[in-house]
């Protein structure tokens, strides 16, 4: 176990310094915490934030979360949520202690490849139970009485009273409560607002929710949930005497060095892993910009070609070369892109004059009829698009053509030269670029 206990608190901030607060999304692996903090309402509103493109939510690596498939600019939803179930998993069998936060249940129909989505999707059930409508109920009341003043929850449930609001409760006459659960407390009407249940080696341990998240409930709540979570585990700080080090244990010694041997043999791994990883998403982004599906997806993968041509990333979607500056947009749609990228690149130059007395160059790159073959895009932006390019003056790029132009690169064949005038001619240009000239003779895209 380790020397002290760090709780990994999801949709509900805890202030406290052994307290990591994340959201669903960019979470470290689950299964690295045997003490996790679940708020299911507060994720259940995160993923419908990305469903609905309310708010953008990045992974820990940074990657936007689109509700649709995975890519090497994106993470789909449907994959890091069904990801995040397996971390659970295996916390919970590794012995976890999973708090959970009551919410009455409810579904999310939309996310794109995760059928039957709801709140409780996350936590695995006892065995002959599941966590359905029939087995949590909405109610709402504020108050609570302990029944067992002698489980580690109890003073939780104490702190919680100071701001009660609970907006559930478990049925205990559901199929399979009763010879589940370990009750906790009580509403006055005798519904069940917190039990403890054995799942897998761990445990999850329901409690009530307080009348909002972050009070001034925050600090006495995270203290009371770390001292909980050490009565279950036990005293994580707590260190062997130096003498138990000379009683010997057949074959243990042998078994401690194989294990340290495994460890470092795993750290290696996925130090390759992770190094892997990066070059393949590296590359894989070139291919990217000619398909993926969200301007959010679609920015990242331009920008990596821009960067293969001889940019560098200057920070918020700009880049720098000696010939100039370029302020950067992209836009990708099933058919022909609109004017949505002209205003937002207007957005922002206007600023830019507003405030420092200059007019910045822009560069649009557009990924229309993202699903067809390039070959056959022959309408891949509006003709109002060119025309807004050139008047207003600012760069209009094809994804077809930057990712020839990024091909190019790769294979070697580009040169210091073409390459110059290659980002010349993009900083330059008002309205449409062509590069098939510059092109001529390099390797082609394959």
């Amino acid at each position: 176990m380790a020397d002290s206990l760090r709780l990994l608190s999801i949709g509900h901030p805890l202030r406290n310094p052994l307290v990591d607060n994340h959201s669903i999304f960019n979470a470290p692996s689950l299964f690295d915490y045997e003490a996790i903090v679940l708020d299911v309402g507060g994720v259940f509103d995160s993923i419908r934030e990305v469903v609905e493109g309310a708010v953008e939510h990045r992974t820990r690596s940074g990657l936007p979360i689109v509700n649709g498939e995975p890519s090497a600019a994106a993470a789909g939803l449907a994959d890091l949520l069904k990801r995040r179930q397996d971390e659970l998993q295996r916390a919970l069998e590794r012995g976890a202690v999973v708090a959970v936060f009551l919410h009455p249940q409810a579904t999310l129909p939309q996310v794109s490849g995760f059928s039957g989505l709801d709140r409780y999707f996350l936590l695995p059930a006892p065995a002959g139970m599941a966590w359905d409508s029939r087995a949590i109920r909405g109610g709402e009341g504020t108050s609570a009485a302990v029944t067992d003043h002698g489980h580690p929850f109890a003073p939780v449930i104490d702190v919680l009273r100071a701001d009660l609001l609970y907006r559930a409760y478990l049925d205990d006459r559901a199929a399979g409560f009763a010879g589940s659960a370990h009750v906790i407390a009580r509403s006055p009407g005798g519904g069940v607002v917190s039990a403890a249940f054995e799942v897998a080696s761990g445990q999850v341990v329901f409690i009530p929710t307080a009348r909002t998240a972050g009070t001034n409930l925050s600090m006495p709540l995270a203290s009371a949930l770390i001292d909980a979570m050490r009565g279950i585990l036990g005293d994580p700080r707590a260190t062997p005497p130096p003498w138990i080090a000379k009683v010997e244990v057949a074959g243990l010694a042998e078994r401690e060095q194989a294990a340290a041997e495994a460890r470092e043999t795993l750290e290696r791994a996925r130090e390759a892993l992770d190094a892997a990883e990066h070059a393949r998403t590296e590359l894989a982004r070139v291919r990217d910009v000619l398909w993926v599906e969200g301007d959010s997806a679609l920015v990242p993968a331009a920008m990596r070609c821009l960067v293969l041509l001889g940019f560098e990333p200057a920070g918020d979607q700009r880049l720098q070369a000696p010939e100039g500056e370029l302020f950067v947009e992209a836009a990708a749609s099933d058919g022909p892109v609109g004017m949505a990228p002209h205003y937002r690149l207007r957005t922002r130059i206007d600023a830019v004059i507003a405030e420092e007395g200059r007019a910045p160059r822009g560069l649009v790159v557009v990924s229309g009829q993202r699903t067809q073959p390039p070959a056959e895009r022959d309408e891949p932006y509006n003709s109002s698009s060119r025309v807004a390019a050139e008047a207003t003056g600012y760069a209009l790029l094809t994804s077809t053509d930057l990712f020839a132009a990024a091909s190019a690169a790769l294979a070697g064949g580009l040169g210091d030269e073409t390459a110059a005038n290659l980002r010349a001619r993009l900083i330059g240009t008002d309205g449409l670029v062509e590069v098939a000239d510059l092109l001529a003779g390099t390797p082609p895209a394959s």
